[in-house]
């Protein structure tokens, strides 16, 4: 951790270069809940943590805000600020998915809580489409969502998303897409989420 003048703590490294991918997102976000109001990390890692950034986006939008400080092709170092931040500092696009990451077999998936912008009487629409842009060939997005997002499937599918739907006790279905290979130029862009918000 680094201090400020006042020695108040403003930054913990966390390096996750050495955890098994499925390890790496909880570690994270159990470090981001313990940081102060104020408080940042500086997150190291191998590749580009993206996917990451939309789980923030899902989970913690307003509260966080994200700044690139090296951008690979080794090292990826992202310094990640808790606070209120009406603007993220950082909107990806679909071309910052590095084509390394096609080939990678342990990418974490990108899971998307939308149970909270129904709660508010939002659409995630939005979060939904980018979350689905950066998803790579092999990787896995999850949507927990209130209800069964039946219009998903069919446009999820023409994208080429393969998924599995599942009801949990508490009625939240859980949606697994799966990106298959990749398909012609331009099959990774955003697909309208058909929500009905």
């Amino acid at each position: 951790m680094n201090a400020n003048e006042t020695g108040t703590v403003t930054e913990q490294l966390i390096d996750v270069r050495s955890l098994p991918a499925r390890e790496r997102h909880p570690t994270v976000l159990g470090t981001w809940g313990g940081l102060p109001a104020g408080g940042a990390m500086l997150l190291v890692n191998d590749h580009d943590p993206v996917p990451l950034y939309y789980q923030f986006v899902c989970e913690h939008a307003g509260r966080f805000h994200w700044e690139y400080l090296e951008q690979g092709p080794e090292v990826w170092r992202v310094r990640i600020a808790k606070g209120d931040f009406p603007d993220p500092g950082f909107v990806p696009s679909q071309a910052r998915v590095a084509p390394r990451e096609a080939a990678r077999a342990s990418v974490p998936p990108v899971t998307l809580d939308v149970r909270p912008y129904f709660a508010r009487g939002d659409t995630p629409c939005t979060a939904i489409d980018e979350a689905a842009a950066a998803v790579v060939p092999g990787q896995a997005l999850i949507l927990l969502v209130p209800f069964e997002p039946m219009p998903l499937y069919a446009k999820f599918d023409q994208q080429g998303f393969s998924h599995r739907s599942e009801r949990l006790p508490d009625g939240t279905w859980r949606i697994e897409f799966l990106r298959g290979a990749v398909g012609p130029a331009g099959a990774a862009r955003p697909v309208p989420c058909a929500c009905g918000g």
